[in-house]
């Protein structure tokens, strides 16, 4: 493509519409050309993008993951069927594999599994996916404790049914899942019996 002016505001335009990331290092690995080229018409990169109507500093204080940034990953990899089983895809070295880690933070999903749910993936699809270990339970239990959310056993059983049976079966008893993940059984029971119950984690 020749540039000028008026097709590198052009692009810019199209590609903020799209949701890219239009930090300057971000942009120079998906799309080198017209960095160097908007560097070369306006002098730098930014004035370029300024040009174009958009905030530069944006880009500038967007976090590495976002919510879309994530669901997108996931679409493209569910359309070129890759396997988005949690253990396959923590094991890959690529960007799937940090979207999947970036997915657990509780300012994102919270957890793969609800990830997947936000990409569209249905419940039954998404169990396929769910895969417990003692590392990954002791986490769950750990972020919902530091939530403020109930971990009791009997909680657990109505709010997310599946972590309370993997708790069990890695565990031998809920009690030493909980110490796992650095929680006193007592603590549980102290709150349960408190006057402020955290309410269930919506969906």
């Amino acid at each position: 493509m020749k540039w000028d002016k008026t097709t590198i505001l052009a692009r810019l335009r199209k590609l903020y519409k799209a949701g890219a990331d239009l930090s300057y290092n971000a942009l120079t690995k998906k799309d080198q050309s017209v960095v160097s080229a908007a560097a070369y018409h306006f002098g730098s990169y930014r004035t370029a993008v300024e040009r174009a109507g958009i905030d530069y500093a944006e880009f500038l204080r967007r976090p590495r993951w976002t919510k879309p940034r994530i669901i997108q990953q996931i679409k493209q990899a569910r359309r070129s069927e890759q396997d988005l089983n949690w253990s396959a895809v923590i094991k890959r070295k690529d960007e799937l594999a940090k979207a999947a880690f970036a997915s657990l933070q509780r300012r994102l999903f919270g957890g793969w599994d609800r990830a997947l749910h936000a990409a569209g993936l249905h419940a039954d699809e998404v169990s396929l996916y769910r895969q417990w270990d003692r590392a990954t339970i002791a986490f769950e239990l750990r972020e919902r404790f530091q939530a403020g959310e109930s971990v009791s056993s009997g909680s657990l059983q109505v709010e997310e049914p599946s972590l309370h049976a993997a708790a069990f079966r890695y565990f031998g008893s809920f009690d030493r899942a909980l110490r796992a993940a650095k929680i006193n059984p007592a603590d549980v029971r102290k709150r349960g019996k408190g006057p402020g119950k955290s309410k269930a984690r919506s969906r």
